[in-house]
């Protein structure tokens, strides 16, 4: 599904998204990735398995999280593999709903679909969603409302990655859920800091345009920028 981030990629995609919400940065990390092409479209859960297969990619399969205890407060350190993550997530394809005697089309949740609930009232909400995703259910009672409600939330739901988790200080067992958007993306804003300090440094050391620098290979620039420090 493609390589992963270069760092003149990961730049672009901090400077582009830096002021921005979560949902547009999940975007902005798949556009950068190659991947922004009717990224706003795509199934939620397709768009997580894409920044999963992009992570891997970047910074390797393994993450580690830490998640705070809801028994006793503590940390809880927790190692994931993101390749299982993207093979757990759920299916993408749209799918029928059986209520009252009528086959109804759902599709799944997409960003665009979040971004337009923005100023929704919350008790507007469901049926806001139900008219976007299931556009052919009209007219429905509010029995039959309720179900296609129903259906909508718990495929929400299933479209978030989660891990179980347990506490080895008290013993707490719980499911977490897991942000691949916000997690990559803090991974790429500290990757890109660092590479700006890194190229603050060797321009100061040896005149480097940010071009030159980043076009280094990552262990020669570590090489410069150990004997630029040792000489300050």
């Amino acid at each position: 599904m493609g390589g992963g981030l270069s760092a003149e990629a990961m730049l672009a995609a901090w400077e582009a998204g830096a002021r921005r919400g979560s949902l547009d940065r999940a975007l902005t990390l798949l556009w950068a990735g190659g991947q922004g092409e009717g990224a706003a479209d795509l199934a939620l859960v397709e768009r997580d398995r894409r920044l999963l297969h992009l992570r891997r990619a970047t910074f390797g399969p393994v993450l580690d999280c830490v998640a705070t205890c809801p028994g006793c407060g503590a940390s809880v350190e927790v190692t994931l593999d993101a390749a299982a993550l993207a093979d757990a997530l759920g299916s993408a394809a749209p799918m029928t709903v059986a209520i009252g005697g009528r086959e109804i089309a759902l599709r799944p949740l997409t960003s665009r679909d979040i971004a337009a609930t923005e100023g929704v009232a919350p008790e507007a909400l469901p049926g806001f969603l139900r008219a976007r995703l299931a556009p052919g259910a009209e007219p429905l009672d509010g029995t039959d409302a309720g179900v296609l409600e129903a259906e909508i939330e718990a495929q929400a739901a299933a479209a978030e990655a989660r891990c179980r988790m347990a506490c080895p200080d008290c013993g707490a067992a719980w499911r977490e859920s897991f942000d691949i958007a916000a997690h990559l993306w803090a991974e790429v804003e500290a990757a890109a800091l660092r590479l700006l300090s890194e190229v603050a440094d060797l321009a100061r050391a040896y005149g480097w345009s940010e071009a030159e620098v980043l076009a280094l290979s990552p262990a020669r620039r570590a090489v410069y920028l150990a004997l630029a420090r040792e000489a300050t």
